[in-house]
C-alpha cells in the first residue's frame, strides 16, 4: 500500500534538478542516490554515492534541515532515509510562497516566511537573535556568532536563497544521532557556479562572491522596529496556519507513521495481538486513521505565548497595513528570554496549496465574470482560508458497510454571508459595476435605466447604505453561483443568504477542464467530443461510440487510437469465443478521469524538466560572461566595464531566462490544479 505520491523517474529527475539548483551539488548527489534507489541507510548511500562519510552527513543534514527527506527516527535500530516528494517539488514555489504571504500580511511577514524557507525549521529565539543581535556577540566570522544556523549578522537582500551554504539550526530536533556531530562547512557545500533563484517570475543571480554576504537575515529597508513586532508577526502566522511547530514525527515517512500509529493502536486496543477478524481489522483501520488525524492536527495547534499581541491584526483591511507596536511599553527586548523562544517552527506546506487554490479561482472568476466580482470572490476565499487548514482530507473516515451514508456535518465556519463580505470591502469600492443596471436601480432606488441599458446617473459607492451594499454583494455572489462552474452554492437564509464553496466539486471540474484543454490542443474539437461522450456514457464499443458521437467508425478510430497511445483513453478487448481473434472480440473504450489526470501530470513534470534543462544549457553558453558580470567591481557598473556586445548578450540571456521561468511557473500552476487541490493521487 502506497502512502505517498507515486514516485516516477521523471519526478525524480525534476526534484534532483531543483535540489541542485537551490542547495548545491553535494546535497544533490546524496539526494540523487535516494531518488534512484529509494529508502536507504547511511552505509548504502556511501556505497552508491562515492562520497566520504563527512560529505554524506553534510548533505543529509541540509536535506533534513529543509525537510526534503524523511528518516525512520532515533528509536530505530538502523536509520533509513527516504525522499519527501511533496517537499522536494515545493522548492519550485519558494518565490510564490513569499508573494502569497506578502499579499495577505505585508512585506515583513513575507520576510519571515522567506527566511524560514531558506533555513528550514528555526527556533524563534534564533530568529530574535538574528534580527536583534545581543551586545555580547563575538566577531561575525566566528562560528559562535552564527545564530544556531540562521547565519551571521551581515545584511543581505530579502528572499535570496543560499546555495548550500546555510549552517543548520536546531540539529538536535528530529535529526538522527549519527548526524549530531555534523556542522556543514560552507567551503565544501558551495556550488562553485552561479545558480538561479526561482522567484515569482524573476530571476535573481547569486555568485560565489555574494555567498559571503548572504548569511545575514534582514535588509535595511525591512528591519523590524522592535522584538514585539517580530513576535507579533510570528504569532499571527502560527494562528493563521502558515507556520507550524516542528516535532520529530514530521520527519517520519508516511509509511513509518502508519506503522507506528497501527502498532500503538494494536497495543492500546487489542492488547498487543494483531486482529484477525474482519470487524477487528476494520476497527484497527479506523483507529489508525483517527490517530493519524490527531497527530497531524497537533502540528497546527497554536502554542501558548507568554505575551499578547499589541494589536488585533485580524481586523486589517489591506495587506500592507502595518502591525501596530507599542514601542514605549515593549515587554520584550533582544536580551530577554521568553518561554516561546525554544519553539521550533517551519512553513506549513498545506496552507500554501490552499492559498494557491484561492489565487487560481480568483483569476478564473476574473476571466469569466469581471474584476469586481473576482474581488468579492477573493474576499470570500480569504475569509475561509483562516478556517481551511488543507485542500482535502488525506485520512478520511471510511464509510461503515451496510449503513446509509449520513449527511456530513457542515462546519458553520465554512459558511459566508454577504454582510460579512460587505463589511470587509473598502468604502469606496464600486459594487455596482458588473451588475445588471435594473438590479442596481431596484436596490439603490436612484435614477433609472436608459434605453441603452445604462444608468442615467452613476451611483456613488460611498453613499450606499450597508443594507444596500449587502444586497449588491449578494447579487455578485449569485452570479458566481449561476456560473457553470458553480463557484458558490446557496446554503440557507439567516438574515442574509449564507453561501458555501464546494471546493471538491470545483476542483474536479478544473481538472476536467485542463484535460479537455490539452486534448483540444492535440486533437481538436473531435477529441473533446469523444471524451465528453465517454464520460457521459461509460464504456462503449465501436458501434455505440459511433451512435453517441453521430460519426462514422473510420472517423473515430484514428482519434481513439491516438488518445489511447497518449494515455487519455483506455481500451479493453473481450473475446466472444475461445479463439482470441480481433473480428470475434468486443473492443470497449472508456475514459477514466483519474488516469487522465495522472498522465497529464506526468507530461507536465516532463515539460518542467525540459525547461530546467534549457535554462542550464542557456546559462552554460554565457557562463564566462556571467562570471565577469558578477564580479564585485562590475556589479552596478556594467556599462563601464562591459562592452556593448557583452551588455547585449547579458540582456538577451536575462530575457530568455525570464521567459523560461515564466513558463515554468505556469506549469507549476497546472501541477497545483492536477495534484494539490483534490484527493490523493492514486489510480483507480
Amino acid at each position: 500500500m502506497s502512502y505517498t505520491q507515486r514516485e516516477t523517474p521523471i519526478l525524480a529527475e525534476l526534484c534532483t534538478f531543483l535540489v541542485e539548483d537551490v542547495y548545491g551539488e553535494l546535497a544533490a548527489r546524496v539526494y540523487s542516490v535516494l531518488a534512484r534507489h529509494g529508502r536507504q541507510t547511511l552505509a548504502a548511500i556511501a556505497r552508491a554515492s562515492y562520497l566520504n562519510g563527512r560529505q554524506i552527513k553534510y548533505g543529509l543534514v541540509i536535506l533534513l534541515q529543509q525537510h526534503v527527506i524523511f528518516h525512520s527516527g532515533n528509536d530505530a535500530p538502523v536509520t533509513y532515509y527516504e525522499i519527501d516528494w511533496q517537499s522536494s517539488y515545493a522548492l519550485v514555489r519558494l518565490g510564490k510562497v513569499a508573494k502569497l504571504v506578502d499579499d495577505r500580511f505585508g512585506s515583513k511577514a513575507a520576510n519571515v516566511i522567506s527566511h524560514l524557507l531558506t533555513f528550514g525549521h528555526t527556533r524563534i529565539g534564533d530568529f530574535k537573535e538574528a534580527y536583534f543581535p545581543s551586545d555580547h556577540g563575538s566577531d561575525d566570522d566566528s562560528d559562535d556568532d552564527v545564530v544556531n544556523g540562521t547565519g551571521s549578522k551581515r545584511k543581505r537582500a530579502n528572499g535570496t536563497h543560499v546555495n548550500g551554504t546555510t549552517k543548520t539550526n536546531g540539529v538536535s530536533n528530529g535529526v538522527p544521532a549519527e548526524l549530531d556531530d555534523v556542522k556543514p562547512d560552507p567551503a565544501n557545500l558551495t556550488n562553485g557556479t552561479t545558480k538561479t533563484e526561482m522567484t515569482n517570475g524573476n530571476a535573481h543571480e547569486t555568485s560565489n562572491e555574494d555567498v559571503a554576504d548572504m548569511n545575514g537575515i534582514e535588509s535595511e529597508e525591512k528591519e523590524f522596529e522592535s522584538v514585539d513586532e517580530l513576535y507579533d508577526i510570528i504569532q499571527l502566522l502560527i494562528e493563521r496556519g502558515w507556520v507550524r511547530t516542528v516535532t520529530e514525527s514530521q520527519y517520519l515517512s508516511p509509511g513509518d507513521v502508519h506503522d507506528r500509529m497501527q502498532h500503538d493502536t494494536i497495543e492500546s486496543e487489542f492488547g498487543g495481538a494483531a486482529p484477525t477478524g474482519t470487524k477487528d481489522k476494520e476497527k484497527l483501520h479506523r483507529s489508525t486513521l483517527q490517530k493519524k488525524r490527531h497527530m497531524r492536527d497537533q502540528w497546527l495547534e497554536v502554542p501558548r505565548f507568554s505575551r499578547k499581541r499589541s494589536a488585533d491584526t485580524t481586523s486589517q483591511n489591506g495587506p500592507n497595513k502595518r502591525i501596530k507596536v507599542n514601542g514605549a511599553q515593549s515587554r520584550a527586548h533582544a536580551g530577554a528570554a521568553l518561554p516561546e523562544d525554544d519553539l521550533v517552527i517551519r512553513v506549513n506546506p498545506e496552507k500554501i496549496a490552499v492559498a494557491m487554490r484561492t489565487e487560481q479561482l480568483v483569476e478564473l472568476v476574473e476571466q469569466r465574470l469581471g474584476s469586481i466580482t473576482a474581488h468579492i470572490y477573493q474576499t470570500m476565499l480569504r475569509m475561509l482560508e483562516n478556517n481551511t487548514p488543507r485542500c482535502y482530507e488525506e485520512f478520511p473516515e471510511p464509510p461503515v458497510a451496510g449503513e446509509p451514508v449520513s449527511e456530513v456535518h457542515l462546519d458553520p465556519r465554512l459558511l459566508v454571508d454577504a454582510r460579512a463580505i460587505a463589511k470587509k470591502l473598502p468604502r469606496e469600492f464600486d459594487v455596482c459595476e458588473g451588475l445588471d443596471p435594473n438590479a442596481v436601480v431596484a436596490i439603490t432606488r436612484r435614477g433609472h435605466v436608459r434605453s441603452s441599458n445604462v444608468l442615467s446617473q452613476p451611483v456613488d459607492p460611498s453613499k450606499v447604505s450597508m443594507d444596500q451594499k449587502t444586497e449588491l454583494v449578494d447579487k455578485h455572489i449569485r452570479l458566481l453561483a449561476e456560473d457553470p462552474l458553480h463557484f458558490a452554492t446557496w446554503h440557507s437564509r439567516a438574515g442574509f443568504s449564507q453561501w458555501l464553496i464546494e471546493f471538491d466539486e470545483i476542483a474536479k471540474q478544473l481538472i476536467q477542464a485542463e484535460v479537455e484543454n490539452t486534448i483540444s490542443a492535440r486533437k481538436g474539437a473531435l477529441g473533446v467530443k469523444l471524451i465528453r461522450a465517454l464520460r457521459k456514457k461509460g464504456k462503449l464499443d465501436e458501434r455505440a461510440t459511433c451512435n453517441a458521437m453521430m460519426m462514422s467508425a473510420n472517423d473515430i478510430r484514428g482519434i481513439v487510437n491516438d488518445l489511447t497511445v497518449q494515455g487519455f483513453v483506455q481500451t479493453q478487448e473481450i473475446p466472444k469465443v475461445e479463439r482470441r481473434e480481433a473480428k470475434h472480440s468486443l473492443h470497449l473504450v472508456w475514459y477514466d478521469r483519474q488516469r487522465a489526470r495522472e498522465k497529464l501530470l506526468h507530461d507536465t513534470y516532463k515539460g518542467m524538466v525540459r525547461i530546467l534543462q534549457r535554462i542550464a544549457f542557456e546559462r552554460e553558453k554565457v557562463q564566462p560572461l556571467l562570471t565577469k558580470a558578477e564580479r564585485s567591481d562590475v556589479v552596478g557598473n556594467e556599462e563601464k566595464w562591459l562592452s556593448k556586445s557583452e551588455l547585449d548578450a547579458l540582456q538577451k540571456w536575462k530575457d530568455v531566462q525570464e521567459k523560461l521561468l515564466l513558463q515554468l511557473f505556469r506549469e507549476d500552476d497546472l501541477v497545483a490544479t492536477l495534484r494539490d487541490f483534490h484527493g490523493p493521487l492514486t489510480s483507480v
